[in-house]
C-alpha cells in the first residue's frame, strides 16, 4: 500500500540576518587565523590580538542575538564589559597600566544605566536585578583588587565599590523578595 502526503511541501526559508551572521563568522575566523600566522613570522608586537579582540566586541555588539534576555540593558551592559575586556586586553600587551582607571569608570557608568532602567521602567526591568548584582560584585571585586594592591587604588574604585554596595543594599532592602525570587530563577534553585 503506498500512502500518499496531501500536505503541501514546506520551503525552507532562509534567514538573511542569520547567512550574514555565518559569512562574517567564517571570515572573523578566517582573517584571526591569517593575523595571527603573519604578525608571529613577522615578530613584533602582538597586534594579532587588536584584530581578534576587535572581531570578539564587533560580534557581540551587532551579530548575537540571544533569544533569551534580549534586552537593551543586558546588551549594553555586556557591550560594555567586552570593551573593558578589550581596553584591559591592549593594557596588557603595551603594558602601560592605564586601563584599570577607565574600566573603574565604565562599570560605574554600567551600574547607572542599570539603575536608571530599574527605577524608570520597574515592572518591565526587575528580571533584570541579577545584572545589577553581578555588576555590583564586580564592582566589590575591583575594589578587593585594590585592597590587596594587585591593581593601584584610585578614586573611581572607591566611587564605584560605592555605588555598588549602595546598589545591593538598595536590593536587599527594598527589592528582597524579587531579588532572592531572581536569583533562585537564574541558578535554577527551588
Amino acid at each position: 500500500m503506498k500512502i500518499e502526503n496531501s500536505y503541501p511541501k514546506l520551503s525552507k526559508e532562509i534567514n538573511h540576518f542569520i547567512l550574514l551572521r555565518r559569512l562574517i563568522l567564517i571570515f572573523f575566523f578566517v582573517s584571526s587565523i591569517t593575523c595571527v600566522i603573519i604578525n608571529y613570522s613577522l615578530g613584533g608586537v602582538k597586534w594579532c590580538f587588536y584584530v581578534i579582540f576587535g572581531e570578539l566586541l564587533f560580534y557581540f555588539a551587532f551579530l548575537n542575538k540571544p533569544l533569551v534576555d534580549n534586552l537593551l540593558v543586558k546588551r549594553l551592559s555586556i557591550l560594555m564589559f567586552i570593551v573593558s575586556g578589550y581596553m584591559y586586553a591592549i593594557d596588557l600587551i603595551n603594558q602601560t597600566n592605564w586601563s584599570i582607571f577607565v574600566i573603574d569608570i565604565l562599570v560605574f557608568v554600567i551600574l547607572i544605566m542599570q539603575l536608571l532602567f530599574f527605577f524608570i521602567d520597574y515592572k518591565y526591568y526587575k528580571e533584570k536585578i541579577v545584572i545589577m548584582v553581578f555588576t555590583s560584585l564586580v564592582s566589590l571585586i575591583l575594589f578587593a583588587f585594590a585592597i590587596f594592591k594587585i591593581i593601584p587604588i584610585n578614586w573611581p574604585i572607591i566611587v564605584v565599590a560605592s555605588l555598588g554596595i549602595i546598589t545591593l543594599i538598595i536590593l536587599f532592602s527594598f527589592y528582597v523578595k524579587t531579588t532572592l525570587l531572581e536569583l533562585k530563577k537564574y541558578f535554577n534553585l527551588r
